[in-house]
């Protein structure tokens, strides 16, 4: 494949990706690469279109290491984590290359910026689902107006002097002892004399 061709093919792969890129302005992206560039970037670029955005995140993230000067890359990255709704990745290189391009067009900073307040968003609320896993259960409500079932069985009983058999008890201890007294009362007297000692002569 002759420079020229690979050069034109690589630009339309990777017009495709960004979006917005000027047709000349990929052109001098291709040339500015070698050829293990060039390979690589061909190669995330169709991974990419596949929708395999995990495989193509890792050829734009050697792009990068390799290639610092070159920005693009890291958009393209950006967007793979963003297709796969991995906000950290997403924003952290989004906004290099927001930071390192000065001359965006403003179609591309339009689609840049939505894929950034996406991920803000995204992370916002992944940031809400984690901390209600985290947080503590509730402690259930305590009702106080209900006693416990040993309370009420304590309030519904009757106190002991009113009930049948503490009075039934008590008569047959009374009786008891009125009847001990008496036979106790019958038998001292038995011995008690019935007439003085030394007077029995006075009522013969």
């Amino acid at each position: 494949m002759a420079p020229r061709l690979g050069a034109v093919i690589l630009a339309l792969g990777l017009t495709a990706l960004a979006a917005t890129l000027p047709r000349a302005e990929s052109a001098a992206l291709a040339a500015g690469l070698d050829a293990a560039g060039e390979a690589t970037a061909q190669e995330a670029t169709r991974l990419y279109r596949q929708g395999l955005y995990e495989e193509a995140a890792q050829l734009f993230a050697k792009l990068v290491a390799g290639y610092p000067d070159m920005p693009i890359f890291e958009r393209n990255l950006g967007a793979c984590f963003y297709y796969l709704r991995r906000p950290e990745p997403a924003l952290s290189n989004l906004r290099n290359y927001l930071a390192h391009r000065r001359d965006i067009p403003p179609d591309d900073k339009a689609v840049v910026d939505r894929w950034i307040d996406e991920m803000e968003r995204l992370r916002a609320q992944n940031a809400a689902a984690a901390a209600v896993a985290l947080a503590p259960p509730l402690a259930p409500a305590l009702d106080l107006s209900a006693q416990p079932a040993a309370s009420q069985s304590l309030a519904t009983t009757k106190p002991i002097y009113q009930t049948w058999w503490f009075w039934t008890g008590a008569a047959v201890v009374v009786a008891g002892a009125v009847t001990a007294a008496i036979l106790l009362s019958g038998d001292g007297g038995s011995n008690v004399p019935t007439t003085p000692l030394g007077h029995e002569g006075a009522f013969r």
